[in-house]
């Protein structure tokens, strides 16, 4: 028997809820459509009904923007009144085609007086959807505080109207005529007249309510995280094309037009709101709603010009313009003005809302030819802050550079705002720097585009701060070879002036007076000659003194390696045990071994002195561009507040005059580790002997 395989269909928790109001939406635009051929125009004029499809296709965008949303995130609140308020249009659209085809019918339908009370009153409720997006987006849930508070009393302030109109009586429902038919709904018994004043009242009360939502969100805005003001600013964004689609609206005076700017709105909010919660950084929203600006005001700007072209060309030439000699003209002006008009009203509104983040390389090239001016750091950074502040219209910028003793320069743009974000200066691997921006505000936030630029300019930064100090490092370095070179002179002549000179002359003059009292005094010419001789023994005890301070004799007479261990024999004892170990070490520059050799001693002395340690190793690695110079311990490590003493520094000189890098550290595992990187180019080893 063949074995069967068993397919699992269990849908996955949120799916189901998702399928049912996908396919509800679905099946209210379907009913709606078919009524509504079905229905003849006179009986939806007669039934005061319009096109119930309409109302259906907004339904169904508000679930499709929502679906996405709950698939990730199927208790989403946001999400569900967006479905919510979607299914609700579907039944709008699906009672106002019925009341108009089961109007037709004589007698009337079932259901037909409950779909003219949807209609007409209970069709109120979609009003309470957008101040409740507002007060839960993008979390889903109110602010903590008063805020949360307000939001909620944003909610209930929307509901007012709406809860009155489920009860209002029939007289006074239609806007200017009463509905057609009695609905047999539930009617409040109070007079018109109190009940007109109630209904004026939560009119203007459910009004407020949006005003205050708005003023929660802003509120949020101020207190969210980076993400939610991300996530704000696609709501933001969706605001403007709301706006700019009903100003479009209302100059057109056109239903359909209207209707369709009313579809595009809400379609773009739905579409927003499901980016914002999912993918905030899905696209740079600011991009957006800079061109959504641009071509609002280009459009307004060429709609403009064409109308008072046409009213001056018909008061000028009446009825000898032709309507197709127009048409070419406003044409031709339309596609003359659009071009210029796009890219100045482009260029205005960019540096309004972001600043010149917009024009990447412009940004970088002013940066460089501006710090090309300026050679010295100190100068860079004042020109650094205000460039990233102008780019990026910040308010507040500081640059800090970190110098090599531990101190920094810094240079300040604007007034430092309660909260900053650091953003790291580095060069390579090394971090030189940091800049501070605001971590609040509409232009702190960065898109993708933006990080990029920002990382575009802090490279640049970091290129010409770091080629500023390696000039001052190499005329601080000329200048202390100089004066290294001159203070050995000055010491060698003083110690051969003071030293070595008076002595062999007082040789010379004892050798002459034992030379004329050789033959009448021999005593006395032995005296002179046992003087001269301690003179001269001395005078080389100096000259061994001299040569040891310009390199080691060690390194000559037995080489580094064995220096090394003849220098942690002397410094070990009973209670410090030091190895010493070479790897792949070459034949060595006489700078290197100096160098290697004078920091693996300072590090051995520092160990013997400070660290308590039981054990010392001394390791030499070597490689095809730097030697490796490695002291290690077991001792009690270096406190963290300690001051670097002369033994660091000297290491890190020496390191660092080859042009090297030192790392000290004190491993979790205990004791201090010193590790000096010197550069050198092997030489054969016929050369260095």
């Amino acid at each position: 028997m063949a074995p069967r395989i068993l397919l699992d269909v269990t849908p996955t928790p949120g799916r189901v809820p998702v399928a049912v109001v996908s396919v509800l939406a679905l099946v209210a635009v379907a009913a709606c459509l078919w009524l509504d051929v079905v229905n003849d125009p006179e009986d939806r004029a007669r039934a005061s009904m319009g096109w119930g499809t309409f109302s259906a296709a907004v339904g169904v965008i508000a679930v499709g923007t929502a679906v996405p949303v709950l698939r990730r995130y199927p208790r989403h609140p946001v999400a569900w009144v967006i479905t919510g308020t979607g299914l609700l249009w579907g039944l709008d659209g699906v009672s106002e085609s019925w009341a108009a085809f089961g109007m037709a019918h004589t007698p009337y339908l079932p259901l037909t007086g409950f779909a003219v009370w949807v209609v007409a009153q209970l069709g109120a409720f979609l009003l309470v959807g957008l101040p409740t997006v507002l007060v839960l987006y993008p979390t889903g849930h109110l602010m903590p505080g008063r805020w949360g508070r307000a939001g909620a009393l944003a909610i209930v302030m929307s509901c007012a109207l709406p809860s009155l109109l489920l009860f209002a009586p029939m007289s006074i429902v239609g806007d200017e005529e009463p509905l057609p038919m009695d609905t047999g709904m539930p009617e409040l018994p109070l007079p018109e007249g109190v009940f007109l004043t109630l209904l004026g009242v939560a009119r203007v009360v459910t009004l407020l309510a949006v005003p205050l939502a708005v003023a929660v969100l802003f509120a949020r805005q101020r207190r969210a995280s980076v993400r939610e003001r991300m996530q704000i600013r696609w709501l933001l964004w969706a605001a403007v094309v709301c706006i700019v689609t009903a100003g479009l609206g209302l100059v057109l005076h056109n239903g359909w037009v209207v209707s369709l700017a009313l579809v595009v709105a809400l379609a773009v909010t739905g579409v927003s709101i499901a980016i914002g919660i999912l993918d905030p950084e899905l696209g740079d929203v600011d991009a957006l709603m800079g061109g959504t600006l641009v071509w609002a005001v280009v459009a307004g700007t060429v709609i403009t010009i064409d109308v008072a072209l046409v009213a001056a060309l018909d008061a000028v030439l009446g009825d000898r313009l032709s309507e197709r000699d127009a048409t070419l003209i406003l044409l031709l002006v339309a596609v003359t003005i659009y071009a210029p008009v796009r890219g100045w009203i482009s260029s205005v509104v960019r540096r309004a809302l972001v600043g010149r983040r917009g024009d990447r390389y412009a940004v970088v090239t002013d940066l460089a030819a501006r710090l090309e001016g300026t050679p010295d750091v100190r100068a860079q950074l004042p020109a650094l802050a205000t460039e990233v502040a102008s780019a990026f219209k910040l308010d507040y910028v500081r640059v800090e550079v970190l110098g090599h003793a531990g101190g920094t320069v810094s240079a300040v743009h604007g007034t430092r705002p309660g909260e900053v974000r650091e953003v790291p200066i580095r060069y390579g691997e090394e971090e030189i720097g940091r800049l501070e921006l605001p971590a609040r505000g509409v232009r702190s936030m960065l898109s993708r585009r933006d990080q990029a630029l920002l990382f575009d300019v802090v490279r640049q930064a970091a290129m010409a701060v770091r080629s500023s100090r390696l000039a001052a490092d190499l005329q601080q370095s000329r200048e202390q070879l100089v004066l290294a070179r001159e203070d050995d002179r000055r010491r060698i002549r003083r110690d051969l002036h003071d030293g070595l000179g008076p002595v062999l002359g007082g040789v010379a003059m004892r050798l002459d007076a034992a030379g004329n009292a050789l033959d009448r005094d021999p005593e006395t010419t032995r005296r002179l000659v046992a003087q001269s001789r301690q003179d001269v023994t001395d005078a080389l005890a100096d000259v061994r003194r001299l040569v040891q301070g310009l390199r080691p004799p060690a390194l000559d007479d037995l080489g580094l390696l064995a220096a090394l261990d003849q220098q942690a024999e002397r410094l070990g004892s009973a209670d410090l045990a030091v190895t010493v170990a070479a790897e792949d070490v070459p034949s060595l520059p006489a700078a290197v071994e100096v160098a290697a050799y004078r920091i693996a001693s300072e590090a051995l002395t520092n160990t013997a002195r400070h660290a308590g340690a039981r054990h010392a190793a001394v390791r030499l690695v070597g490689s095809s561009h730097a030697l490796l110079v490695e002291v290690a311990d077991d001792g009690r490590g270096i406190d963290p507040a300690v001051t670097a003493g002369v033994g660091l520094r000297s290491i890190r000189e020496r390191a660092e005059e080859l042009g090297g890098r030192t790392e000290i550290s004190c491993p979790t595992s205990g004791g201090t580790r010193v590790r000096a990187w010197l550069p050198m180019t092997p030489i054969p080893a016929e050369e260095h002997r």
